[in-house]
């Protein structure tokens, strides 16, 4: 599933050349580029046109990289921003981290070091995207659970005339098809998608707990429960 969206990257720069090396590195990943040469352009756009990733020079001619990544931010959190610095303003570039931003590369920079970064970054907004759609989908087949005992019991209370005051917990009506099926459903949703997690950062408990949105003592019983680490990792590589 991760490889399904199409990422969109936005590039801040006022300068052309910088601009046109990052939108080539940026479109041999598979992105599709916008350019803006200040932060304000770049902020008109968000209001049609929202990127993934956001690529910016710290230095802009009104408001600075660091700015806009506050603007950013305040507006659309998802977004993930990379900041471009020169080595005389690192000391920025580390007030951006702490503000939310992704990452820093210095200029001038490699491209093999680019292109690292924003495949990172990429890769984060996927399995963001991804952790939302399991979230949606679990939410729906809990909403089928708890419609399906409604139904059951509704119709169990019209049938004997009783008030419809029930407890579902109690009914002994709830469908064995629904009550069993649905939470393996659940269960297998949640199991691939935390190994999906846990190879794409390589086993950093600390970043597939944020990835996921669950705690570090959550993350490590389920990794227990299902049995899921490097040695089960290398297992199902071994026998694909």
């Amino acid at each position: 599933m991760s490889g399904d969206l199409h990422i969109r990257m936005l590039i801040v720069d006022d300068e052309p050349a910088v601009c046109m090396l990052c939108k080539r590195i940026g479109e041999s990943l598979g992105f599709s580029c916008m350019e803006a040469e200040s932060a304000e352009a770049a902020l008109t756009l968000l209001q049609t046109d929202a990127p993934d990733i956001v690529l910016s020079d710290v230095r802009l001619p009104q408001l600075s990289g660091v700015g806009l990544l506050e603007r950013i931010k305040a507006v659309r959190p998802r977004i993930e921003v990379a900041i471009m610095t020169g080595h005389g303003s690192i000391a920025s570039a580390v007030e951006a981290m702490k503000l939310g931003a992704y990452d820093y590369v210095t200029k001038p920079f490699a491209v093999e070091e680019m292109q690292l970064m924003l495949q990172r970054m990429a890769e984060k907004v996927r399995l963001v995207t991804e952790r939302d759609l399991l979230r949606e989908r679990v939410q729906e087949l809990q909403g089928r659970i708890v419609h399906s005992r409604g139904s059951i019991g509704n119709n169990s209370v019209a049938a004997s005339g009783v008030s419809p005051t029930l407890d579902l917990q109690q009914s002994p009506a709830v469908s064995d098809a629904v009550a069993s099926q649905v939470p393996t459903d659940l269960e297998h949703l949640e199991r691939i998608t935390i190994q999906r997690v846990f190879d794409q950062v390589q086993g950093d408990k600390t970043l597939a707990g944020k990835m996921l949105g669950i705690s570090r003592a959550t993350l490590y019983r389920k990794l227990k429960r299902y049995n899921i680490g490097p040695r089960a990792s290398a297992a199902a590589a071994g026998n694909s």
